[in-house]
């Protein structure tokens, strides 16, 4: 059938380049979308409901984002399982840093949303929810600092939620690339 209808064969690496440079500006856009909240917050330019809202409404699209991301990133780069890894690795890392963002926005709107968060100076603090964030992704586990007010619970269980799939995707798609394990027996 490809003789009759030849595939076209590309270069990959500018395809990747560009899937790269794509995704990115994307992750970028969530970021600067985030700071945009830190801002609004921090210059009280909407009133604490509000940002918590905010927080929940853009918590809830980006996860939506990022599972997304991972359906088009497995069905694009089953040809090149080095570059699938590498950008599951940077989604991942900008899950975690986009909800250490709303955490720390969260903790600005209202200070008694996380239990367990020693005092100190923003970077200090914001380095704390870093933590909670990278803790949460990778083992559900947020160490000492836990969640006070139901509005933690749920952003980290939306955290928890893009953690468990992104990690579940990587694993599905390393075995397809491994293949099955041969036993002598099969043979």
């Amino acid at each position: 059938m490809n003789a009759v209808f030849p595939l076209p064969t590309m270069n990959r690496t500018p395809v990747f380049q560009i899937q790269l440079h794509q995704l990115l500006w994307q992750h970028g856009l969530l970021l600067l979308l985030g700071l945009g909240v830190f801002l609004l917050d921090k210059y009280e330019r909407l009133p604490p409901g509000g940002i918590t809202g905010l927080l929940l409404l853009g918590a809830v699209g980006k996860t939506t984002y990022f599972l997304l991301h991972n359906f088009r990133a497995m069905a694009v780069f089953r040809q090149a399982f080095q570059q699938f890894l590498l950008l599951v690795s940077l989604n991942l890392s900008m899950i975690a840093l986009s909800f250490a963002l709303d955490f720390y926005c969260l903790y600005r709107v209202d200070g008694l949303a996380f239990a367990g968060l020693r005092p100190g100076s923003e970077l200090n603090l914001f380095g704390q929810l870093c933590y909670l964030s990278v803790s949460t992704l990778i083992s559900n586990s947020g160490g000492n600092v836990g969640a006070a007010v139901g509005t933690t619970q749920a952003l980290l269980l939306l955290e928890k939620i893009a953690g468990f799939v992104s990690t579940v995707f990587v694993i599905s798609n390393a075995a397809s690339y491994i293949g099955p394990v041969r036993t002598p027996e099969a043979e």
